[in-house]
């Protein structure tokens, strides 16, 4: 009985971590904004849109998939929610923009599809992670 509560627990601890992925992702981009000093964008409707396209640069797409790897090896997550997890900023802002500036983001499915295709490095990392841990486990059964 033990067994079964502390399975459901741990599953339950683990929806925690996608929100903290969220934060993770926000983040990162705003410290890669703080390091690189990249230009800051025209002020206007699509402010933040750019404040975020142009701080994703290399070294942000290098830690989202460090994070990535981490997460999927330490805490065996799910590829795909972590990965959309990390690049929900990305969607949030251009429903924000669209919200506050009718007509702005005329095309958000369109810019949905080009988040969703910025997160796949980051998913696949998540994959990787999660193989390479059961591979490490596997191993130490075999030892032991």
């Amino acid at each position: 009985m033990s067994l079964g509560m502390t399975n459901t627990s741990a599953k339950s601890a683990k929806w925690i971590i996608y929100p903290v992925l969220v934060i993770i992702g926000t983040v990162i981009i705003l410290l890669c904004n703080l390091i690189q000093h990249v230009t800051a964008p025209i002020k206007g409707e699509y402010y933040y849109s750019s404040f975020l396209s142009s701080n994703y640069t290399l070294l942000a797409k290098i830690s989202f998939v460090i994070i990535g790897l981490l997460g999927g090896y330490y805490y065996n997550l799910n590829p795909w929610l972590s990965g959309l997890a990390l690049f929900l900023i990305f969607p949030l802002t251009s429903i924000v923009e669209g919200a506050v500036y009718p007509g702005s983001h005329n095309l958000i499915p369109f810019e949905f599809g080009i988040h969703f295709f910025m997160a796949l490095p980051t998913v696949a990392a998540v994959y990787v992670g999660r193989f390479v841990n059961s591979k490490v486990e596997k191993r130490k059964v075999q030892n032991v």
